[in-house]
């Protein structure tokens, strides 16, 4: 192949990488994270819940504080100096995105199926967009339409699963986890505009583990750890690395390219991949009534968190604007 041959073909492969790139990219990531509900519970079987949880967030925090330290240098070294003001501030995100969503999901899913723990789950934008409204911020007749129709569904999924006592232990703990995690969400909201990722992670994440660990360690004490098969390390492994770092840098290379709103209504699939990764690995089977209240919770969801077209179409052409204003005069 000739030299002209060459770049060519290398400018093809660029232009189909630019061109669907960024959606390839979102589906492997919606497909790390709907693996983690079949993966998590697969684990189970060889470990309880808490020793689990053990685990895995002592190995994640090691692994946040080494990507601190090889990040952390630099440019960005002043930033990640943590202000005194802010440490409580640290502590309560902590303490809602990791220690009490996580007993919320792992005792939950312990109980209940992976598709009914993603699909409860799922619902973190519907608690944050309640307690926004709490707070005092304005949520236009869009939002509280979706809430309503997510609502029925919510209802109409649990009436299906009311009979079995400890499935609807392990729905209600999940929606605990999920009304946990939209608290930190709001409470996170100032960490993430003024630090760096590799440090907000990080001591968030030392906040929420200290007090999980603490809760988890009689499980660890307990657990037999030279009986855990290998199988069941990598699924460890898995849960550490695959869906937290490697699935949120995919992400945001993604959303670089194709703007939050689109990649918003890609993570509503979540819960569909969950549920056919479930019917696949535990051959989980799905009634009318639980689909059609899915149907309903995802509806709501949509309504939600997908911006109207001509939101996006403006949000679209500020940025246009604003790219303009800073190219050089000429």
């Amino acid at each position: 192949m000739t030299t002209a041959g060459v770049k060519g073909h290398r400018s093809a492969c660029i232009g189909a990488l630019a061109a669907v790139g960024p959606e390839v990219a979102q589906l492997m990531v919606v497909g790390l994270w709907a693996s983690t509900y079949t993966v998590a519970k697969r684990a189970f079987a060889e470990m309880t819940p808490l020793a689990f949880c053990f685990i895995r967030f002592g190995l994640m925090t090691l692994l946040a504080f080494l990507v601190l330290a090889a990040r952390g240098r630099g440019a960005q070294a002043a930033r990640a100096r943590l202000r005194r003001s802010d440490v409580p501030r640290f502590a309560l995100a902590g303490l809602t995105g990791y220690t009490l969503y996580q007993l919320g999901f792992v005792l939950g899913l312990d109980r209940t199926s992976p598709f009914a723990s993603s699909l409860l789950v799922a619902m973190v934008p519907l608690f944050t967009l309640i307690v926004l409204a709490v707070r005092g911020e304005r949520t236009q007749k869009r939002g509280w339409a979706g809430l309503a129709v997510a609502l029925v569904g919510v209802v109409i999924f649990l009436a299906k699963q009311a009979g079995a006592a400890g499935t609807i232990v392990g729905d209600l703990l999940s929606l605990g986890g999920a009304i946990s995690f939209a608290f930190y969400s709001v409470i996170n909201r100032p960490l993430v505009r003024d630090y760096p990722p590799e440090v907000y992670t990080a001591y968030t994440l030392l906040a929420g583990s200290l007090p999980l660990m603490a809760v988890a360690t009689p499980a660890a004490l307990a657990q037999n750890w030279g009986a855990i098969s290998a199988v069941g390390w990598l699924e460890v492994a898995y849960m550490v690395v695959l869906p937290v770092y490697v699935a949120y840098m995919i992400w945001n290379w993604a959303i670089a390219r194709r703007g939050a709103a689109a990649a918003t209504s890609f993570t509503l699939l979540v819960p569909v991949g969950s549920g056919v990764l479930s019917a696949w690995q535990f051959g989980e089977r799905f009634a009318a009534l639980e689909i059609a209240g899915a149907a309903l919770v995802l509806a709501g969801l949509t309504i939600i968190s997908v911006p109207p077209r001509e939101k996006v179409k403006a949000r679209q052409l500020e940025r246009v604007m604003e790219s303009k204003r800073r190219e050089p005069a000429a």
